[in-house]
């Protein structure tokens, strides 16, 4: 392996504790979030609110960031990233009230905005399959965090205080820090100076496409179930059925573990094996688990099961579609991510608001959150179904061009 593969690697291994960490900090306070809301003397409505105000911290830069990095290079950019995340996360314990955390965490989910610069760095430097496979591992982080995140943030809430949960996130974003300083590359900024008029057309370009806009629609809306199912999961399982932190967990477990089968699945895929495919298996595994859980809404375990089957389902779809929408646009890499990284976190903000308003009005129960999800896992496959025959039509005209 040469010295420039190696160093690659390691830019990716840091990379991926930066990300890791970015959800992990979330997800291990989670278990906590009853009792925060308890100390600070504040209605449940705002255990699902940290979490929407974390994702539109999360999308809040992108848009600014996309031609910075073009234009002082990306590993500045993801270097402050990673350093105004740790800032954020060792301020959160000082929070004395529910605004003061709830503003503290808004400004700790900031970090997340860098994170598309990373991943525009690998769509830059590797080939369809191999970033898809990248992605993949990078994508297993948002539901790995919240695998081992209850597990962690149980196990020192139930020994230390909840403010020690952002410590441990502390001391992780100074390790991600330190390693991507040392490995990250240098790359020469695309853009001498920032051009206002060019980045306005290439962002009014970028939003035009039709195709990038379906496919992150798609995207966004196909990852709502599972980020409700982790923001609201504490309420429902914790306070309403009364069960304990260890069935809470193991409940996290089987349900978000599908995602990662999934994941270990595609790296065992050839290179040339078609986007296509993994768009329409993986939305109709998705569909049948979903709906499953819909019928066995009344049995926890069968439930369980079902949305383990989605999880699958979601795993084997998700890398393949964002390559896909992204891939859509001709405009640069990094502003095409960025783009992608706003309207991802503003899609999961609204549709996680729009739950949590319509659990109020309906109960904050597992049968509720069972029955949205049904009109939304039709939409999804439906959308699926269209944007895997666009696919193809597209290439199609790709090979009639080539011909003539």
């Amino acid at each position: 392996m040469s010295i420039k593969s190696r160093q690659l690697l390691w830019f990716f291994a840091f990379f991926l504790v930066f990300e890791l960490n970015i959800y992990l900090s979330n997800d291990m306070i989670m278990p906590a979030m009853l009792g925060i809301v308890d100390e600070f003397q504040a209605e449940k409505k705002f255990v699902p609110l940290s979490l929407s105000l974390y994702l539109l911290g999360g999308s809040s830069l992108q848009i600014f960031l996309g031609p910075l990095a073009d234009t002082i290079g990306k590993r500045k950019l993801v270097l402050s990233g990673n350093a105004l995340f740790l800032l954020a996360t060792l301020a959160v314990p000082f929070a004395t009230s529910i605004e003061q955390f709830l503003v503290a965490r808004f400004i700790q989910g900031m970090g997340c905005c860098f994170i598309f610069v990373g991943y525009a760095m690998i769509h830059e430097l590797f080939d369809d399959m191999a970033a898809v496979k990248l992605s993949s591992i990078l994508s297993s982080t948002t539901i790995l965090a919240p695998l081992a995140g209850p597990i962690l943030g149980s196990a020192i809430i139930s020994r230390l205080d909840w403010r020690y949960v952002f410590f441990l996130s502390g001391l992780l974003a100074l390790l991600s820090l330190l390693g991507l300083f040392k490995t990250m590359p240098r790359t020469a900024p695309t853009q001498p100076r920032l051009d206002g008029r060019a980045i306005v057309r290439s962002y009014v370009a970028i939003f035009s496409n039709g195709r990038f806009m379906f496919g992150m629609f798609t995207a966004g809306l196909a990852t709502v179930p599972l980020t409700a199912w982790i923001g609201f999961s504490p309420i429902f399982v914790l306070q309403e059925m009364g069960a304990s932190y260890a069935t809470y967990i193991a409940l996290q477990c089987v349900i978000l573990s599908g995602f990662v089968f999934s994941s270990i699945a595609i790296q065992r895929l050839r290179q040339d094996f078609p986007l296509g495919h993994l768009l329409r298996l993986g939305g109709l595994i998705a569909a049948a688990g979903m709906l499953g859980a819909g019928v066995g809404r009344h049995h926890v375990d069968v439930f369980a099961a079902c949305m383990f089957v989605y999880s699958i389902g979601f795993g084997l779809f998700n890398g393949a579609l964002i390559r896909s929408a992204i891939t859509a646009s001709k405009e640069s890499m990094t502003l095409t991510t960025a783009a992608m990284s706003l309207l991802y976190c503003i899609y999961l903000s609204a549709w996680l608001q729009l739950y949590n308003v319509l659990c109020q009005r309906f109960g904050y129960a597992l049968e509720t959150y069972a029955l949205l999800n049904i009109p939304v896992i039709v939409v999804i496959a439906g959308c699926l179904l269209l944007f895997a025959r666009g696919m193809a039509g597209r290439r199609e005209s790709e090979v009639r061009l080539a011909r003539h």
